[in-house]
């Protein structure tokens, strides 16, 4: 917990020299608190104390809510600069921490649905195992493990599969992001895209 609120801290902080994308969603006429107001990526951050090697940085996705709750995913972002990617870099069939160096972390102060569970506030790291036909997101209640060496699957308190999609343009840096309308969590990189159903509990 203590590494995740961290990063975040240090990720607030350096937003405003970042290079920031900010997608905003349509107004909710409904007054509904659980509305989407915002949602944002945050890319070419550097507050890693152990310094990335060259090649590699941070990057932040979040969802804003109208109660002013919040969902926050902060992620090491390694570049395919014209690698193989999928079956290279990456193997098929084994966990991965979707990032770079350390586990992708999520942190969130709302309740979600992890496709049919329900994921209470906190902080969690995300680990995927790619397939050549669907992928598997893990959420998992242990932080700040290095690599997939420290993966424990009994660890894991939700599970969700996913189908990729095919990219025209490959996307050089790994990006996570969430949708605008708050219905899943999107990691691209290279060629392949996946939607996670991630949204928030009601």
């Amino acid at each position: 917990m203590k590494h995740a609120l961290a990063c975040l801290a240090a990720l607030l902080l350096a937003g405003a020299a970042a290079a920031q994308h900010t997608h905003t969603a349509p107004a909710d006429a409904s007054g509904d608190p659980h509305a989407v107001v915002e949602a944002f990526v945050v890319t070419g951050l550097r507050v890693d104390t152990q310094a990335p090697p060259p090649g590699s940085g941070v990057g932040r996705a979040g969802l804003r809510f109208t109660d002013g709750g919040y969902v926050s995913v902060v992620h090491g972002k390694p570049y395919a600069r014209g690698r193989e990617v999928w079956g290279g870099l990456v193997g098929f069939g084994s966990a991965w921490v979707a990032g770079a160096h350390r586990a992708t972390e999520l942190f969130t102060t709302v309740p979600l649905m992890v496709g049919s569970t329900r994921l209470e506030p906190g902080a969690y790291s995300l680990f995927v195992t790619p397939h050549h036909n669907a992928w598997t997101l893990h959420v998992n209640r242990a932080l700040g493990m290095h690599l997939a060496d420290e993966y424990d699957a009994a660890l894991d308190i939700a599970r969700v599969d996913a189908t990729p999609t095919v990219l025209l343009a490959p996307v050089d840096g790994l990006t996570w992001s969430f949708l605008e309308d708050g219905s899943a969590l999107t990691l691209a990189w290279d060629r392949q895209s996946t939607d996670f159903p991630i949204s928030r509990a009601h």
